[in-house]
């Protein structure tokens, strides 16, 4: 009987053994990995595009893409015949500026400190070579950001655009455009011209000078630098 009474104990402690949940044990390890990623202090940035322009009011898009802004002869006949009275270009140039802002307000600068003939030591009149900045919402530049992409609905840049005037400027500058705070990429137009006077003898701008026909003739050369300065 006692022995009987060891067996069904041996029993029971096994059924209770086998009853209870299984406990792994395993060792753990890990390796640390250092990352690291470098996002330069980038600044803004342009890409300039100069378009050689023929007729009044032509499409910037539809002209000749060139390197240098050559005038050439100038001429002192208007298009119906009659004398201007004073030397002019039928041609005029566009540049396209097209704007990386990288998220910096930023303004689009010209600067010439003249057209000068070095030969002669003479100069043309300052107000006779003429900037017009200009904005059209047609041109789309989506650049860095779809979101920044231009409205064509409008003609208003959403930043503040520059007034005509001379583009020569000495030793300063002047500005083509001053971006928005949000610093939406842009493309924008600078037109560089040597133009007569309008119809009825009216002056491009304010401080318009002519190029008297009395003007000694040589080859009047200069340089036109256009920058892009961040602003905070």
């Amino acid at each position: 009987m006692k022995k009987l009474n060891i067996m069904l104990l041996v029993m029971l402690i096994g059924l209770c053994v086998t009853s209870l949940p299984r406990i792994a044990f395993a060792g753990v390890d890990h390796a640390d990995v250092p990352v690291s990623a470098n996002i330069p202090d980038a600044t803004p940035e342009i890409t300039v595009v100069v378009k050689e322009l023929n007729t009044p009011g032509q499409y910037p898009s539809d002209g000749t893409t060139v390197d240098t802004m050559s005038f050439g002869q100038l001429t002192h006949t208007l298009s119906d015949g009659t004398d201007a009275g004073l030397w002019y270009s039928e041609k005029y140039y566009c540049a396209l500026i097209y704007t990386s802002s990288w998220g910096h307000p930023y303004e689009i600068r010209s600067s010439c400190a003249g057209l000068s003939d070095n030969a002669l030591s003479l100069s043309l009149p300052a107000g006779s070579f003429v900037l017009t900045p200009g904005y059209a919402g047609a041109d789309r530049w989506v650049g860095l950001d779809p979101t920044t992409a231009q409205d064509t609905t409008t003609d208003d840049p959403p930043g503040d655009l520059g007034t005509i005037g001379s583009a020569i400027t000495g030793g300063s500058y002047t500005v083509i455009y001053a971006s928005e705070p949000a610093a939406s990429n842009r493309i924008i137009r600078a037109f560089y011209s040597l133009p007569p006077k309008g119809p009825g003898g009216v002056d491009p701008y304010p401080d318009y000078e002519p190029i008297p026909l009395t003007q000694l003739g040589g080859t009047y050369e200069g340089v036109v630098t256009i920058t892009i300065a961040a602003l905070g």
